[in-house]
């Protein structure tokens, strides 16, 4: 259309990419048709013209606003204002408008050649691109996030640090009187340093044997619960008769104040104890997620205990000790039921009726698989306080289904359903997120099987 008037004021209509812009410019046809030939240059020369269209708005002064009415809202404002002011010293004396994905390159080379590290820079790239997310929704800035123009750089799966059962108990023994507990319940629990420090009375069941983290304590804004295992209740329950009847019911204190921070405490224990800078408190929630694993226990679980929304976090957690990793050996070569039968059948040829392989290699391993996987079933399903939605039990038949590799798929299949429908009758499972269960691994749903 172009040019085009509409009651007593000219408009310019364009597009930028596929999405058409209409703008008013004024009484004057003139004045109009050369706005439209300069947002038509700006298109042709890559910029886009929106930018102009809103009033320039300062850096220095859209940071203010920025920490005040988004960053004060999020547990890490600290991590904002550092983040920030990196960024406040480059472009502090630009406009929004100015800042294009060559500064921003520009900006992240000179960082890197200061010795920052990927991840360094790839966290203050993220704010800088939150920045303009909100700059667009408060009308400061129009047009395409100029950040999205720039990769993040890759980054390793982070510290893969964990403590040997000597190196723990060298790091508890080497602890202040009021560290040692802390370091316990780490240990024991997965908890991160905020999540610990801020735990009150309140939050633990001594009767029952588990203790939560509220929402507002942990990362995700989520709440989860902790079983109490042989260590850690009785620690809590000795801890419980001596509670500082001053304190303010926090069940880690010092004199019976509140613990702000481990920084100083815990470098010297871990100094004392001989281990290297590489340990950090948050080491110790590796360890708890590794001795997990290390110990046999499933990843669907560990995944609840750590409070990750997506299990490939858990996944990174799960560090293997190589003795683990060369246990494994056990599980190579050709699958032992085939052997056991070609065996029988080498025998059977040969004019020998030895028939006891086959008969070992038909039940044992099956019912020894479909143990473990009902054993699997059950204590993904009992872990939770509420019955599973269908999304959750389908996600979890898809993803061990693809871990197992078993002979008789029937039997497997069985077992799961033997399973679902005795928490069914127990009323912990509803009738549909059943019949999705199903409907999944190949089979008819509950109702339809029924009705045979």
């Amino acid at each position: 259309m172009g040019v085009f008037r509409k009651g007593k004021n000219w408009w310019i209509d364009y597009y930028v990419g596929i999405k058409r812009v209409r703008e008013m410019v004024g009484p004057d046809k003139q004045e109009a048709a050369i706005l439209h030939a300069e947002r038509l240059k700006d298109i042709r020369h890559g910029r886009n013209p929106e930018l102009k269209r809103i009033a320039p708005k300062p850096f220095a002064d859209f940071l203010p606003e920025f920490l005040e009415k988004h960053a004060k809202a999020h547990k890490d404002y600290e991590s904002f204002v550092t983040r920030t002011n990196a960024l406040k010293r480059s472009f502090e004396y630009y406009a929004l408008q100015e800042i294009d994905a060559s500064r921003i390159r520009n900006y992240i080379n000179a960082r890197l050649g200061q010795g920052v590290s990927h991840a360094t820079v790839n966290r203050e790239r993220a704010c800088l691109s939150k920045m303009f997310n909100c700059a667009k929704e408060w009308g400061y800035f129009g047009g395409d996030n100029p950040v999205s123009a720039v990769k993040p750089f890759k980054e390793s799966v982070g510290r893969t640090r964990w403590l040997t059962a000597a190196e723990a108990e060298a790091l508890v023994a080497c602890a202040a009187n009021h560290l040692k507990p802390i370091i316990t319940c780490a240990l024991h629990t997965g908890g991160r340093l905020l999540e610990i420090l801020t735990l009150v009375w309140d939050q633990v069941d001594l009767v029952r044997g588990y203790l939560h983290f509220d929402a507002h304590q942990t990362k995700d804004n989520e709440w989860r619960a902790i079983p109490l295992d042989s260590v850690l209740l009785p620690m809590l329950q000795g801890r419980s008769k001596v509670r500082e009847i001053s304190g303010d019911g926090h069940v880690f204190t010092l004199r019976g104040k509140h613990l702000q921070r481990l920084t100083t405490s815990f470098t010297t224990a871990r100094r004392v104890a001989g281990l290297g800078p590489d340990v950090t408190f948050h080491t110790l929630r590796h360890t708890f997620a590794s001795w997990y694993m290390i110990n046999g226990g499933d990843i669907y679980r560990l995944q609840k205990y750590l409070g990750h929304s997506d299990i490939k976090l858990t996944q990174r957690y799960a560090h293997l000790s190589r003795d683990y990793h060369q246990a494994g050996t056990e599980f190579f070569g050709p699958p032992r039921a085939r052997k056991e039968e070609e065996h029988a059948e080498l025998s059977d040829s040969q004019g020998g009726r030895t028939a006891q392989p086959a008969q070992v290699a038909e039940s044992q391993p099956r019912h020894g698989r479909v143990g473990r996987w009902r054993q699997s079933v059950l204590a993904v399903l009992t872990t939770e306080a509420r019955p599973l939605t269908s999304r959750e039990i389908t996600k979890f038949v898809v993803d061990i289904k693809g871990i197992e590799i078993v002979k008789d798929m029937d039997s497997v299949d069985q077992a799961i359903r033997n399973t679902l429908s005795s928490m069914k009758k127990a009323g912990e499972l509803q009738h549909n997120e059943i019949a999705g269960t199903w409907a999944l691994i190949g089979h008819q749903s509950v109702t339809s099987k029924q009705s045979h």
